[in-house]
Order: C-alpha cells, then sequence, then structure tokens
C-alpha cells in the first residue's frame, strides 16, 4: 500500500514491492496472477484497513461527538495525515481512480466497489447528522454522502497541488457548515 500510494501505480515496479518485503519474485505469481491482481487486492486491504480505522474512531474516541463533527474530525484527521507523509501519500482509491481508472477493469471495479463502501459509510453518519437536526434534510443522506465524496476527493487533489492543507480543509468546511446547512424554519 505504502509503495503505491507513494509512487502510484506506474511508478511502483513488482520488484520494488518485493525487494519492500524481502520475498523473490517467482513467488508473487504463485499468489497473484498478474500486477493487476495485485493492486486489485490491494485496493480490497485498504479499504477494509480504513474502514475499520474509521469504525474505532466513531466507537471510540469519537464517539461522543456528534455524527456532524464526527465527519469533520475524520476529514482534519486525514487530510493531517496526509500532510504528516510531506503529501507523498494521498487517498489511494482516489490516487488509483485518476492513474488508472481507465485502464484496467479489474482495479476499476475494485475502485468502485471502495468507493461505494466509503459513500455507505458517509451516507450512514449524513444520516444520523440529519436526524439530529445538524445538516439539511431536504436531499438524502445518500445524495448529500455522494456530494461528500466527490468533494472530499476534489479537495484531496488540491491539497496534492499545493501542498497546503488549508485549501482543503477551507473547502470540506465549507461543505459541511454551509453547504449541508439544515433548512431554515422559515
Amino acid at each position: 500500500m505504502e509503495q503505491i500510494s507513494h509512487f502510484g501505480y506506474h511508478g511502483t515496479g513488482i520488484k520494488q514491492i518485493l525487494d519492500e518485503v524481502k520475498v523473490p519474485k517467482g513467488s508473487f505469481y504463485n499468489f497473484f496472477a498478474s500486477k493487476e491482481a495485485f493492486v486489485a487486492e490491494v485496493i480490497q486491504a485498504y479499504i477494509a484497513d480504513t474502514q475499520q480505522q474509521q469504525q474505532a474512531f466513531i466507537t471510540g474516541a469519537g464517539k461522543d461527538l456528534s455524527a456532524k463533527e464526527q465527519l469533520r474530525t475524520i476529514y482534519e484527521y486525514s487530510v493531517s495525515k496526509i500532510a504528516a507523509t510531506d503529501f507523498r501519500s494521498s487517498c489511494l482509491i482516489g490516487s488509483l481512480s485518476i492513474e488508472i481508472g481507465a485502464e484496467s477493469e479489474e482495479c476499476r471495479a475494485e475502485l468502485k466497489n471502495a468507493s461505494q463502501q466509503w459513500i455507505d459509510f458517509f451516507t450512514d453518519l449524513i444520516s444520523q447528522a440529519q436526524d439530529a437536526g445538524d445538516i439539511r434534510n431536504d436531499l438524502s443522506a445518500a445524495q448529500l454522502a455522494r456530494i461528500y465524496w466527490a468533494t472530499w476527493e476534489g479537495a484531496l487533489i488540491k491539497l496534492q497541488m499545493n501542498k497546503d492543507i488549508a485549501p482543503a480543509i477551507e473547502t470540506m468546511a465549507l461543505m459541511l457548515d454551509d453547504l449541508m446547512r439544515p433548512n431554515s424554519a422559515g
């Protein structure tokens, strides 16, 4: 995951990965039919790992936060984590979608699945925030989650381009605090 996150699909060779984990090259093809098959499994592992981390946050350190504040904390934490790598890493789903989404049907299917899992995760949080009156309810939680996901991925592109967290934080805060503001009563 780290190699692909730092160097991308095309910038990461099989030999580079195998050298990193100290495995002979012949062993790779005992487990994976191709680099694409390997990356498809990396995507599955990435989504499982990140979703597990988010669930642990929601049921642990973030359990006393409102759903809206959980959303805020998640993106703030994620942005700071990317900055801590000196902007070498980003969301693997977004990065790979841009780099190989049109090239590999196998990887595209996993990327779509991973994106949908994130949208489902955000739909649940947004629905909770709507129930609490913290987020507008004139659009469905699923619609807002798709917008949230698309905005998040766009903010990450800007983050990588600028090597500055401020524009990403500002974009996400604007969406959460203004565009998703609850409907006015009158």
